[in-house]
């Protein structure tokens, strides 16, 4: 009995081991089985790709572009460049500019007519806003913020911020007269 008295304690641990052996496994996963690795490893590496797809950074631009161009009281910052490169004017618009190929009407019409072997309905060339007929060069074209009305047909950039320019563009404007530069 002496000796069941001295086993006690070391019984005792055992017991209280196993006992919080049980316990700790109960909220333990089965070990994942092939399938579920398989899956993972599918699900980091689609994670892997979306991100490094250029996507949603186009879409996020697309977005900013027309938050920006959307805004009231617009201004942007333009400088037309000649072939060479230099600025030939640098200017202020009031909201943002256009380009030739830009209709509010449709380019086309449809008519009723004879066209010798069909009669019937046809499209047609339509005339633009200003009553023309056919195409023109490309070009930009903007509102001043002081009004004036400016078209060009070269290379152009444009910020809804200042540009710092080190050379002075070719044509200064000081009130209604053109200056060259000196």
């Amino acid at each position: 009995m002496d000796r069941l008295f001295s086993l006690m304690p070391t019984i005792s641990a055992a017991v209280l081991s196993a006992f919080l052996l049980t316990l700790a496994g109960c909220g333990e996963r089965p070990p994942p089985t092939p399938v579920d690795r398989l899956s993972a490893l599918a699900e980091a590496a689609a994670k892997d790709a979306a991100e490094q797809t250029t996507d949603p950074h186009e879409i996020k631009m697309i977005e900013y572009k027309r938050d920006l161009m959307g805004k009231p009281g617009l201004q942007m910052y333009v400088v037309f460049l000649n072939d060479m490169g230099q600025p030939i004017d640098y200017f202020v618009t009031q909201g943002k500019c256009s380009s030739s190929n830009k209709r509010l009407t449709d380019p086309t019409k449809i008519v009723q007519g004879d066209r010798g072997s069909y009669y019937g309905y046809f499209d047609v060339p339509g005339p633009s806003e200003d009553g023309t007929y056919g195409e023109s060069d490309e070009y930009q074209y903007c509102k001043t913020i002081d009004g004036k009305y400016k078209q060009w047909n070269g290379e152009y950039l444009i910020s809804d911020k200042p540009f710092e320019l080190t050379i002075k563009p070719l044509i200064v404007k000081f009130g209604n007269t053109n200056q060259q530069q000196q």
